[in-house]
């Protein structure tokens, strides 16, 4: 490829000498126009044009291509000319960047500037457009030193809008707390986990009730790490067999009983579920849900698994996500009447999993900030 510069005094009649002399294969790569130098000469429009020489006749080449010595580009000029193909190519990108933003956001663009920095965050980490617009208006009224400010009482309120278990509704005499919810969401691990902080916290005597009948090495799961956290299990087929073992427990303080997990669109294992949770009188039904999945999914276990009256609720996998913005607005819903109990933060046994607080979840709330 060469490269050769044609100066006149239009553009257009700089199209015409570039078309007579490389003919309809060259390209333009960039066009300039010179001022007057001195003041009394016109200015002229100089055009820079590329040519892929390898399919040429060799005579055109040396006809038309070879520049002469004041035309020849010099290394400097080769260094200009890609430096400002460059910042074309960087202002082009930022001009696309800017565009999406306004497509992508066009609803906040009557806002002040850091509420519309606000609201954008937001629906980045998750929060659909509505409910952030609906949102940050209750920011109009107040000033804030710096963004960073803004963004952290944000975060805050949001974490407070949430209900939450002050303390397990525990009874006096024996507690039976049943844990349901679908596959994959880590519940045996984290029944393991509260069964051996109930027995260090409390001073409890602990069981735990496997009724896991569905999944492959689930019975023996559990057995592995109730030995390791030295608590006593056992294993129920039906119903019929959980009612005799926790007669056989009088003597425990918490009898802990792990169901299934199974998917929110079978319908039969919900049925299963509903059967076991309306058995005998629970002192808690735990619903288990991981932070990992969408707001669709999300919604849909909740759905699902209300049949089974839950009236508390466990957040697992908060290591495995930065923000819990996508699932907020049904978690919002939900915790009025299914307030959150504990949250798990991976499987470290028994240090990953604590109550759930605004102060510990304000840091999820949103933490996507490029």
């Amino acid at each position: 490829m060469k490269i050769k510069k044609f100066r006149s005094k239009t553009v257009q009649e700089g199209k015409e000498r570039i078309l007579s002399e490389l003919g309809p294969e060259a390209v333009i790569l960039s066009t300039r126009v010179i001022p007057p130098i001195p003041p009394e000469n016109e200015e002229v429009v100089e055009l820079v044009v590329a040519i892929d020489t390898e399919d040429q006749d060799s005579s055109i080449l040396q006809n038309n291509l070879q520049p002469n010595i004041n035309e020849r580009l010099t290394k400097s000029e080769s260094l200009e000319f890609a430096s400002n193909i460059y910042k074309e190519l960087s202002y082009i990108k930022n001009f696309l960047l800017e565009l999406s933003d306004k497509i992508s956001f066009r609803f906040i663009s009557n806002l002040p500037n850091e509420l519309a920095e606000l609201a954008k965050l937001m629906v980045k980490n998750g929060y659909s457009q509505d409910f952030a617009l609906s949102f940050v208006q209750h920011f109009k009224v107040k000033k804030f030193d710096s963004f960073e400010e803004l963004r952290n009482e944000a975060k805050s309120i949001l974490a407070e809008k949430l209900n939450y278990v002050s303390e397990f509704p525990k009874k006096e005499g024996q507690n039976l707390i049943l844990f349901v919810g679908p596959t994959g969401t880590g519940k045996t691990l984290n029944i393991i986990k509260l069964g051996l902080l109930y027995k260090i916290l409390l001073n409890a005597k602990v069981a735990v009730i496997s009724m896991d009948t569905r999944k492959i090495g689930g019975w023996e799961q559990t057995q592995m790490l109730s030995a390791i956290s030295n608590i006593y299990c056992t294993f129920a087929n039906s119903i019929e067999e959980m009612k005799e073992q926790i007669s056989l427990l009088k003597n425990y303080d918490f009898i802990l009983v792990d169901t299934s997990g199974g998917s929110p669109r079978d319908e039969n294992f919900l049925a299963e579920i509903e059967q076991i949770s309306s058995s005998i009188n629970w002192t808690g039904i735990v619903l288990v849900l991981s932070a990992t999945q969408d707001k669709i999914n999300f919604s849909l276990n909740l759905n699902a698994f209300n049949k089974s009256k839950p009236n508390l609720l466990m957040l697992t996998k908060l290591d495995e996500t930065i923000s819990i913005g996508h699932i907020y607005e049904p978690l919002l819903k939900v915790s009025v009447e299914m307030p959150l109990l504990y949250v798990s933060t991976g499987i470290d046994i028994p240090n990953s999993i604590e109550p759930a607080t605004a102060s510990f979840l304000t840091n999820y709330m949103f933490n996507y900030f490029d």
